[in-house]
C-alpha cells in the first residue's frame, strides 16, 4: 500500500507501517490558543533545558554528590567508610610531591586495603611536584568496595599530597 489515505475528498498524511496507516501530524507551538508557527529548523521547538548538579542517576537512584579535601603526609583516610555504600570517585585533583623521587600515591578500599588505582608518583615525574587531574566522570574513576574507607596509600622519603575529589555513595 502507498503512504496517505483519502478522507472525505482530502488527502491526510499518513506512514504506512505493517499495513496499517499511522496519522502523521505538523507540529505547532506556542501557548494555549496560539500559533508560534509550524516547529522548523529555523522556528525550533523551545525548550527549557536546566542541569540539575545537586544530583547524579544511578540505576533510577539519585545521589548526591559530595566533597572532600585532603593533606596527607604519610598513609590517610581521605573518606570515612560508610555502612552498605561504596565510595565512588567521580572526579579529583591532587598535587603530590615527589622530590625525592621514592614517592608513590595509591588509592586503596580499606585501610591497608586493596589498591583501586596503580602508585603515582616515582614513574610519573622526577623531582618536584606533580598535579594529577581526573575530570569528572559521570560512572567514576574507581569505586571502594561495600561499607569500605577510602584511603591514600603514600610512601617515599618526602610525600605530601593535597587535594579534593567529588564522590557518591553507591
Amino acid at each position: 500500500m502507498a503512504d496517505n489515505i483519502t478522507v472525505a475528498d482530502s488527502v491526510i498524511a499518513t506512514d504506512e507501517i505493517a499495513s496499517v496507516h499511522h496519522q502523521r501530524a505538523k507540529l505547532v507551538h506556542g501557548a494555549d490558543g496560539t500559533n508560534d508557527g509550524d516547529v522548523a529548523r529555523t522556528n525550533p521547538l523551545p525548550v527549557d533545558a536546566v542541569l540539575n548538579t545537586g544530583v547524579i542517576q544511578s540505576s533510577g537512584s539519585q545521589l548526591t554528590p559530595k566533597f572532600a579535601k585532603f593533606a596527607l603526609t604519610a598513609t590517610g583516610t581521605v573518606v570515612p567508610a560508610v555502612s552498605d555504600k561504596k565510595i565512588r570517585v567521580l572526579s579529583l585533583a591532587m598535587t603530590c610531591e615527589s622530590s625525592d623521587e621514592d614517592e608513590t600515591y595509591t588509592f586503596k578500599s580499606g585501610a591497608a586495603g586493596t589498591a583501586l588505582t596503580g602508585a603515582f608518583g616515582e614513574a610519573t615525574v622526577e623531582g618536584g611536584q606533580f598535579v594529577l587531574v581526573l575530570s569528572f566522570s559521570p560512572v567514576g574513576w574507581f569505586e571502594t568496595a561495600s561499607g569500605s574507607l577510602l584511603e591514600l596509600s603514600i610512601a617515599g622519603t618526602s610525600p605530601h599530597a593535597d587535594g579534593c575529589l567529588t564522590y557518591v555513595e553507591v
